[in-house]
């Protein structure tokens, strides 16, 4: 596996996280795997480890790696549920640490110790409500609008070095915590809200980041590709 594509994914214990190292396995590629924690049924043939790039401990020279990376996914992020009227500012800033200067701080680290291929195929997973507005959802909806310009403005600066960096921009995915967090009419209405008739998979986010992160991809760039059914720009009257 030493010469294979190498893809580097932050996040990877998560539902989203786990399902593109699989995904990418199945491609032959190499995947290097980053979380705070091991999970106890890793993606089998990854490379994982237990990291935390925004802790003070943290040493970029723990993801050098033999190559370097062809590729990157960013995975990781917070939720949170709060509005206007009970905002916590201290909690807000923990919400954009994670949602956005974890992305910006692990990008500038990766290129600063020339960890990345050139050209090298970025890939941030955002949300709809990056562009859309859910109540109570403040903190979470303006650290995912805060990645839209991360994306848009590392893609300008990053060009010179050939490198490319898009957002695939999830709906409600169908895991276990969706189900868990919305009540049974909701995701009844989601599913409802598009003639597919049910919620974006796993597979469907990690199929699209697999594209905008593999070799095919050679001219998409500062991009914000929306995975899910068509629900965000759809109106079933």
């Amino acid at each position: 596996m030493a010469g294979a594509y190498h893809l580097l994914v932050f996040g990877a214990s998560g539902a989203l996280g786990s399902a593109i190292c699989e995904m990418a396995l199945t491609k032959g590629w190499r995947v290097t795997g980053v979380a705070r924690s091991i999970p106890a049924k890793p993606p089998h043939g990854a490379r994982m480890l237990a990291l935390d790039p925004l802790s003070s401990e943290f040493s970029i020279s723990s993801l050098a790696s033999d190559g370097g990376y062809d590729a990157v996914c960013w995975a990781q992020g917070a939720n949170a549920t709060d509005n206007v009227y009970n905002v916590d500012a201290e909690h807000h800033m923990q919400m954009y640490n994670a949602n956005c200067l974890y992305v910006l701080a692990t990008l500038k680290a990766l290129l600063a110790e020339e960890l990345l291929l050139k050209p090298a195929r970025l890939c941030v997973i955002s949300s709809i409500w990056q562009q859309l507005a859910r109540q109570n959802k403040l903190s979470y909806c303006m650290t995912k609008a805060a990645v839209e310009g991360l994306v848009l403005s590392a893609s300008a600066d990053l060009a010179k070095d050939g490198h490319l960096i898009n957002a695939v921009l999830p709906g409600a995915v169908d895991t276990p915590m969706t189900r868990k967090a919305l009540k049974a009419e909701q995701i009844d209405a989601i599913a409802k809200g598009t003639q597919f008739d049910r919620l974006t998979s796993l597979d469907d986010v990690a199929s699209i980041v697999c594209y905008l992160c593999s070799p095919e991809n050679t001219g998409v760039t500062g991009q914000f590709v929306a995975a899910d059914l068509g629900w965000s720009r759809v109106r079933i009257v």
